[in-house]
């Protein structure tokens, strides 16, 4: 009896060890992959963020998944991440945009939403509202307005006319924007957005201006910890939704 059942548990371990084995090799490299990508990614070279930070972090991540794109569809693109620049009316305040892509046809302007569930909003409010399949909703200050905050900053630093810019509001592609009402500003998905930033556009900036562009923003991207933690403190102590 004991050698009967020895022989079907050694059976049942060799089934397991021929099913595991296979399986764990298959998302060994599913990861290795992944991480190997993120590494030769912009975002890591500008933010030195570890890949396990940034999957665990839906912001980042989403920041991340916006660069990955441009990267998929754009020959060694012109990108910035985190940049904090002089806030426009606040004296002695910063503001933080997710990410700049500069073209052909100007300053592209992106505010990073990676939430989930339906999307609620209008341009004109003041907050719009996630809804969740648990039937949990949560509000957050329109993007929209956010991102507004973001292109005068930029247009204030640069000296740049308005028609120069272009705000884009991108949402992840777990999400549905069930009613959103936006007339002036695209709010898209992520994969939505990442084929139409490829569309072509009248060309505005030669290669010489936007390599000028670059390098006048690129001194706001690696900001220190201390401009970064007096960011967080003026939020706080104002309780403003814009960052």
């Amino acid at each position: 009896m004991s050698q009967l059942l020895n022989e079907v548990l050694g059976s049942v371990f060799v089934a397991l060890l021929s099913f595991a084995v296979p399986l764990f090799l298959i998302c060994g490299t599913i990861v290795y992959t992944k991480v190997k990508r993120y590494k030769q990614s912009q975002y890591f070279a500008q933010t030195g963020h570890r890949y396990i930070k940034v999957v665990q972090d839906i912001g980042l991540y989403g920041e991340y998944r916006c660069v990955a794109e441009l990267e998929a569809r754009r020959l060694a693109p012109l990108i910035l991440t985190n940049l904090y620049l002089p806030h426009p009316t606040k004296r002695d305040r910063t503001t933080e945009v997710d990410v700049v892509f500069i073209d052909e046809s100007g300053v592209h302007v992106i505010e990073s939403k990676n939430y989930s569930g339906w999307i609620f909003g209008r341009e004109k409010d003041r907050q719009w509202t996630q809804a969740l399949s648990n039937r949990k909703k949560f509000k957050f200050y329109n993007p929209i307005k956010q991102n507004e905050l973001h292109m005068r900053a930029i247009e204030q630093l640069l000296h740049l006319d308005r028609s120069y810019l272009h705000s884009w509001i991108v949402f992840s592609d777990r999400s549905t924007l069930k009613r959103v009402e936006s007339s002036s500003v695209p709010v898209l998905n992520r994969k939505i957005w990442a084929k139409q930033m490829m569309a072509s556009r009248e060309p505005r900036l030669t290669a010489a201006e936007r390599i000028e562009v670059y390098e006048r923003l690129l001194p706001y991207m690696n900001a220190s910890i201390e401009v970064k933690e007096a960011h967080i403190d003026a939020i706080r102590q104002t309780k403003s939704p814009l960052g």
